[in-house]
């Protein structure tokens, strides 16, 4: 009995010897090999990594107003562990924030220590929730992207998306330099995850660049406001317009209607979206016209008093006949562009022959894209030589089986008033960071005679005060340009439709300081579809506002 005893004695004394080394050896353990990780879980109880987002730098325009900016608002998150009732919190956070009970209470039920619940909403409503006072509700300050001018310059500006990334647009093209670079601090919080007080741990968010452009928000207006008359006058379908810099390639305005409120991006049509004078390609009817004029006058193979027959409106050409919109007998060279006579033309650029034509073509890099600061340029559609049809080289002087965007064509009339230079065109003027702006350089090569290019350009001005520009004409201004109503070509009956048209008027004002190149293109419009009739007006409004406010303010 007594060893017995003293055997279960003996026993539990090892056991109890056994466990105190045991737990010695594990207290041991934990103090020395694992005490770092007890250090960062009790450090991660109370201190909490809050990221200190950069603020995205605004768009200018070029006389400072300001096209784009951010403003602070508030995003709401929850702590679900921290949530005791989700229903009762789903059901009264759902009208303050809009949105459905059973999308919060999704939400709140997440095994998660942070989910989103509404991101950026105003102070009043971040007071509101506040003042609930609901255990696991918190706030963190954002910064909304703001477009003051609303849908003024929307297809140049873009937009960017929740966490303010560039999407379209410049804020796509220069996301890296809007975009801040994001910082971070440590924040103090108490056992319910309330904040109490930053620690010394600071990494300073840095702010990004202001992009200055070179658009003029002014005369965005009236190029946006005198289109948008048009487009519902004629009941067209859309239109675009650019006015640019003949001299540096500097583009004041671009504009497309109908456009967008990138403030009220949900409400927006989405074909609304793309900047299509820059990023649609169309056939551009006779204002191409201006290549063949080009490649005469440079080959110096006629004279502006040499006669042309017209055939009295019918020409048979190879695969086609082609016509004029009035019948024409003689006309002598400079006829032929004043009143934009096809057959005139298809005999001018059959005379030089198609692969010297061919070379001015390539000359103004059609086929290939300007080069323009802004996302999605389409380098037109240009045939190579070698699969020119014997129909092509008379009807791609007139401006069919070729496509090209507004942009190109401004480019073109650009080199004409400016000597014969190829410049290339641009919206940003400068990059500024902190204490220095940094201007853009813009390269231009002399492509053509300056000889060349007077010649055209007198011939072109003669074409607004005798031709079909007529409606484009300013008293007492030099007003040149080229008119252009294409036949749209139809997929669904294989051929050019018979009611399908867009009207081009590419003009430039020839004594203004700087000279100015103004495109408008409408496509589909009713009523009247030619170019001297729709698209013209809209240059000459433009150009007598314009004319003003430059002069003006250089007064």
């Amino acid at each position: 009995m007594d060893k017995k005893y003293n055997r279960r004695v003996t026993g539990i004394y090892f056991i109890f010897v056994f466990l105190f080394l045991f737990i010695s050896a594990k207290v041991f353990y934990l103090q020395v090999f694992k005490s770092d990780f007890f250090k960062r879980l009790a450090q991660n109880q109370h201190y909490r990594l809050l990221s200190l987002k950069g603020k995205r730098g605004d768009i200018l325009d070029s006389r400072g107003r300001i096209l784009a900016t951010s403003i602070g608002r508030y995003s709401v998150f929850a702590d679900p562990s921290l949530i005791k009732d989700p229903l009762s919190v789903a059901k009264i956070l759902s009208s303050e924030l809009d949105l459905r009970q059973d999308f919060l209470l999704s939400r709140l039920r997440r095994k998660k220590r942070f989910v989103w619940l509404k991101r950026k909403i105003s102070l009043k409503g971040r007071d509101r929730i506040r003042a609930l006072k609901i255990k696991g509700i918190g706030f963190l300050r954002e910064e909304e992207r703001f477009y003051p001018q609303d849908s003024l310059s929307s297809s140049i500006l873009g937009r960017v998306d929740i966490d303010n990334k560039g999407l379209e647009g410049l804020e796509l093209f220069y996301n890296d330099y809007l975009s801040g670079k994001d910082g971070w601090a440590q924040v103090l919080q108490d056992s319910s995850s309330q904040e109490v007080i930053l620690s010394s741990n600071i990494v300073i968010p840095k702010r990004g660049a202001n992009l200055v452009l070179t658009v003029d928000a002014q005369i965005e207006y009236w190029a946006e406001q005198y289109l948008k008359d048009t487009i519902e006058k004629f009941s067209a379908e859309q239109g675009s317009v650019i006015v640019m810099n003949a001299l540096s390639g500097e583009v004041y305005a671009l504009v497309d209607y109908p456009n967008f409120n990138p403030n009220e991006f949900s409400l927006a049509d989405l074909k609304n979206l793309k900047n299509k004078a820059v990023c649609d390609l169309f056939e551009p009817g006779s204002v191409f016209k201006i290549i063949a004029l080009i490649a005469a006058i440079n080959e110096k193979q006629f004279s502006d008093s040499d006669v042309i027959f017209c055939e009295n409106g019918n020409f048979k050409v190879p695969g086609t006949t082609l016509h004029d919109w009035r019948p024409y007998g003689d006309l002598t060279f400079k006829e032929v562009f004043m009143k934009s006579s096809n057959i005139g033309v298809a005999k001018v650029v059959e005379s030089l022959g198609a692969e010297k034509y061919s070379r001015y073509v390539n000359l103004y890099e059609l086929g290939k894209t300007t080069g323009i600061d802004f996302p999605g340029e389409t380098a037109g559609m240009v045939k190579p030589l070698s699969s020119w049809s014997k129909t092509s080289q008379y009807i791609i002087p007139i401006g069919q089986e070729i496509g090209v965007n507004l942009l190109q064509l401004a480019r073109i009339f650009a080199n004409i008033v400016n000597g014969g230079y190829l410049v290339q065109p641009h919206l940003v003027k400068s990059i500024c960071f902190d204490n220095f702006c940094r201007d853009i350089s813009i390269n231009k090569k002399k492509v053509l005679s300056s000889e060349s290019a007077q010649r055209a350009k007198e011939i072109l001005i003669e074409v607004v005060e005798e031709g079909t520009g007529r409606n484009a004409a300013l008293k007492d201004r030099r007003i040149g340009g080229k008119t252009g109503t294409a036949q749209k070509y139809d997929p669904k009956i294989g051929r050019y439709s018979p009611s399908k048209y867009r009207a081009t008027f590419i003009g430039f004002i020839d004594d203004l300081d700087p000279p100015l190149v103004i495109g408008v293109t409408i496509d589909e419009p009713k009523k009247s579809h030619f170019g001297g009739v729709v698209a013209a007006p809209v240059f000459k409004d433009i150009a007598e506002k314009v004319i003003k406010y430059i002069s003006g303010s250089k007064s």
